[in-house]
């Protein structure tokens, strides 16, 4: 299988990139303990294992360049995986990488490229590679659609005692996504995925909405519902066959050495429930805790088999500075009237607020909203006037202005800085 790398379009909706800073670095370390009575619950091993009912553990240390550009921007993801489980099967290890490349057409609309792969072994070895080219379109400044297709490039090898079972497929899938945030504090995405072939058998409908009623605390709620239709080939006088390992849909045969072979027709659904919560401790420290529980039905088995899933952690993040990091140059647009919406780009931690004269300058100010790809937006109503203001960053219990463009208008502070100047006519 050749080896690719990634390219993406995601979410670029925001008429003019703002904070254009060149180059932004993350560096962060994800560990977990939990236990599971389905590997297919753990948050990287997605394979069909009920035998291993038992704890686990993760590491996933990874990094991320971002670059951020008027009309093109792109990240990079790469990193690491080591899972033990704890009793006698072998541990999960491997890698990851991601590519999201994107151009901006206009406030409207936007594609680009998403595309990655991952090498995961534990007895299994499994390799995927995927390609979708994506368009997106912002009907308004707090809503998205997507619409991607694309191929995935599965290979996987079991080794028994008698044989190397070796399974390479190829999947033509497509995916409609939408994406809104109904306030600051919310944000609900939703996705329908199948396969091309059998665009409405084998079909996967997701749900999750994230709250943040406080910058360092994010409660999210997802819903999965997955069905797959398909059709088994068995071996085995009763005929009734068996698959020594796979997912619902069956990745690998096998059976008795009788020569009776025949099909079934078999359809699995998956319904799955799940709520993480995430508090950040300080400004590099975050702890985690997640829990899901799973139903699955199969028709030809005629039975119903449920999992659950408990974990918690921590994750350690670091931004290295790096790179030609421009300043912030925020881009006013007045909508008709006495509205006013301000948008720029910002690829770090914390939350951005706007303050200034039209709020007495109370801090922390009015929060922006963050969309995909760090890029904010804000909309006021003000009165005709001149109006002076600062963009403030909260990372935990730290603080601090973001400084302005040299193109941006600025007028100074009085204490050694400038403002920002913004006319309403």
């Amino acid at each position: 299988m050749k080896t690719w790398m990634i390219c993406m379009l995601s979410m670029c909706f925001i008429p003019a990139t703002v904070y254009s800073q060149d180059w932004q670095g993350l560096l962060m370390i994800d560990s977990r303990a939990g236990y599971s009575t389905n590997t297919v619950l753990n948050p990287f091993n997605g394979t069909w294992d009920r035998t291993a009912s038992s704890g686990f553990g993760l590491i996933v240390p990874m990094g991320q360049l971002q670059m951020l550009g008027d009309r093109v921007s792109a990240d990079l993801t790469a990193g690491g995986i080591y899972g033990p489980y704890f009793d006698e099967k072998e541990a999960l290890h491997g890698g990851f990488g991601l590519l999201n490349v994107r151009y901006r057409f206009n406030s409207t609309f936007s594609a680009g490229i998403e595309s990655g792969g991952s090498t995961l072994m534990n007895g299994i070895n499994r390799q995927l590679l995927w390609a979708q080219p994506v368009i997106s379109w912002s009907p308004t400044l707090f809503s998205q659609v997507r619409l991607k297709a694309g191929s995935t490039f599965q290979k996987q090898e079991i080794k028994t005692e008698e044989e190397l079972f070796t399974d390479q497929r190829r999947f033509d899938q497509y995916g409609i996504e939408f994406e809104t945030w109904p306030g600051f504090n919310w944000q609900i995405r939703a996705g329908l995925y199948g396969n091309m072939d059998r665009p409405s058998e084998n079909l996967s409908l997701q749900l999750q909405t994230d709250y943040l009623p406080d910058p360092k605390v994010r409660i999210g709620l997802r819903i999965h519902a997955d069905r797959y239709q398909f059709t088994q080939t068995v071996e085995g006088t009763d005929g009734t066959g068996g698959s020594p390992v796979g997912t619902p849909g069956g990745s690998f045969v096998g059976g008795s050495d009788s020569g009776t072979t025949g099909t079934l027709d078999e359809t699995d659904r998956i319904l799955r429930t799940g709520v993480t919560l995430q508090y950040q401790l300080h400004r590099s420290l975050s702890v985690m805790m997640s829990a899901d529980r799973m139903n699955f039905h199969s028709s030809m088995r005629e039975e119903s088999l449920h999992d659950y899933q408990l974990s918690a952690g921590i994750r350690y993040s670091f931004r290295p500075r790096f790179g030609n990091r421009a300043h912030a140059e925020p881009e006013w647009r007045q909508n008709g009237g006495q509205t006013l919406t301000l948008r720029l780009n910002y690829s770090g931690e914390g939350q951005l607020y706007i303050t200034g004269d039209f709020n007495d300058w109370d801090r922390p100010g009015i929060p922006l909203t963050r969309q995909s790809s760090g890029r904010y937006v804000v909309q006021l109503s003000l009165n005709p006037g001149a109006y002076e203001y600062k963009i403030l960053l909260i990372e935990g219990n730290e603080e601090r202005w973001i400084e302005l463009s040299d193109e941006t208008y600025t007028v100074r502070d009085g204490f050694g800085g400038v403002n920002g100047m913004v006319f309403i006519d």
